[in-house]
């Protein structure tokens, strides 16, 4: 019988992934923890959670004193100007976590809601802390630093780039990103609509849907629903030299 995103989401709350067990220990463990101190880190300051489908993971000026680990799904974070429009700041795959913008204000600094039915791991802060691991501070610092570098890469993609130049780079960050995490580097899954593609690179829907028909009728890549191929990579790099 074909389980619902609801049972799968059950399923995964009663079986929730042990930090010894998780692909993420590298990112969300300091290195060199012993199998007894991931063991207390795991039971001391973590807390698994489902969210479905559109649900909202956190929203402006929430308290907040967590990080979020991307264990499976997504998230995209937005914010919403005085109009009422939104405005896409990222989007976060597996692997990815989230939430460290809020650290040093105590509270969510955009809202943040999940494209699928995603399970996140809250790595509670004071908890983690107070445990005296070595290395946390580094690994933070070091997070933070791939994302402020995440953001300028964006920044300058959107403001000098070309409408096929962002969404090559686009593709192509996804297809690293799914590489770095043990994922097939030229085939996966977009779990985001050409609509909020749009809204994040700063540009038209129909733009986006136009130069996603050109690729896939050049051959660059092929779609099939959400699912994306990239059969002609050496292409999209080229568009960005």
């Amino acid at each position: 019988m074909t389980r619902t995103r609801k049972d799968q989401a059950e399923v995964a709350m009663r079986n929730p992934i042990q930090c010894n067990q998780c692909c993420m220990q590298s990112i969300c463990v300091p290195a060199g923890l012993i199998p007894s101190e991931i063991e207390r880190l795991d039971k001391s300051s973590r807390e698994p959670h489902v969210y479905a489908k559109k649900s909202t993971v956190y929203s402006p000026d929430q308290p907040m004193h967590s990080l979020f680990a991307i264990k499976s799904g997504s998230v995209k974070c937005y914010t919403i100007d005085r109009e009422g429009k939104q405005q896409i700041t990222s989007f976060h795959l597996a692997g990815d976590i989230i939430g460290m913008e809020s650290i040093s204000k105590g509270a969510a600094v955009t809202y943040c809601e999940a494209l699928e039915t995603s399970m996140l791991c809250e790595i509670k802060l004071n908890r983690l802390f107070a445990q005296d691991f070595s290395g946390v501070d580094k690994n933070l610092l070091q997070l933070l630093s791939q994302r402020l570098e995440q953001r300028n890469a964006h920044y300058l993609s959107v403001v000098n780039t070309s409408a096929e130049q962002r969404i090559a780079s686009f593709i192509l960050s996804i297809s690293k990103h799914f590489f770095e995490h043990g994922f097939s580097r030229y085939e996966f899954r977009l779990p985001m609509t050409r609509t909020d593609i749009a809204n994040y690179l700063g540009l038209a829907v129909e733009t986006v849907s136009r130069i996603f028909t050109s690729f896939k009728q050049q051959g660059i890549i092929d779609t099939q629903q959400s699912m994306l191929k990239i059969k002609e990579p050496a292409v999209l790099e080229r568009l960005l030299s």
